[in-house]
């Protein structure tokens, strides 16, 4: 049975991390799983809160500030997970958002049926909006970086998650530059039209 580690970035969003985010990894049905919550900078709180959770902590040694209010969504803890990250399929999940039951498990099914692909996908749905997010082939708009799941290795060989003063255009859109990325290096894909992920925009 193939490990799969999720790596959830968090900074100052404890609530909904421990209250959502966490339950819904624990709740999945694939049976070996690794967490990852990693700090965008020292958050004494939350590594106390965390205790006893079934997670792997990690932080960054200081806060990530940009030029122009630009912000990375999650991109630099993202890649300093990955080099922490055991399993053999990696996932993410953001600090806000939650799993279905089946999530890891459909990506990892659709991952070990389909061996050229590098990444797999799935559908989301938004709230409180009620939209339904996912497509294929993968587009713009309509793929967010906890829908994904992709091997072990793939950020060292297609590229790692961009930071925003390195994409071009939109620099708010780390999940698409990063798989717009992937696709144009010859990146495999499987889509699984199921949705999976519940997406919480702010407040809700």
């Amino acid at each position: 049975m193939t490990l799969v580690s999720v790596i959830t970035p968090t900074w100052l969003r404890h609530n909904h991390l421990v209250d959502r985010c966490i339950p819904s990894v624990k709740a999945q049905t694939w049976p070996k799983v690794e967490h990852i919550v990693v700090s965008d900078g020292p958050d004494p709180y939350l590594r106390a809160k965390l205790a006893g959770e079934p997670v792997t902590y990690l932080e960054l040694a200081e806060h990530a500030t940009y030029p122009r209010g630009l912000v990375d969504y999650g991109s630099r803890p993202r890649n300093h997970a990955d080099n922490h990250a055991s399993g053999e399929y990696i996932a993410y999940l953001d600090d806000d958002n939650a799993y279905r039951p089946d999530h890891l498990r459909l990506l990892a099914e659709a991952l070990d049926a389909n061996p050229d692909a590098h990444f797999a996908y799935s559908m989301m749905v938004t709230h409180p909006q009620g939209t339904l997010i996912g497509s294929a082939p993968p587009a713009y708009g309509a793929i967010d970086t906890s829908m994904l799941m992709h091997r072990a290795g793939m950020l060292t060989e297609f590229g790692r998650w961009p930071l925003p003063t390195s994409i071009d255009g939109d620099t708010h859109a780390p999940d698409w530059a990063a798989v717009q990325s992937w696709l144009r290096l010859g990146a495999g894909w499987v889509f699984v039209p199921a949705v999976t992920v519940d997406y919480h925009f702010a407040g809700s």
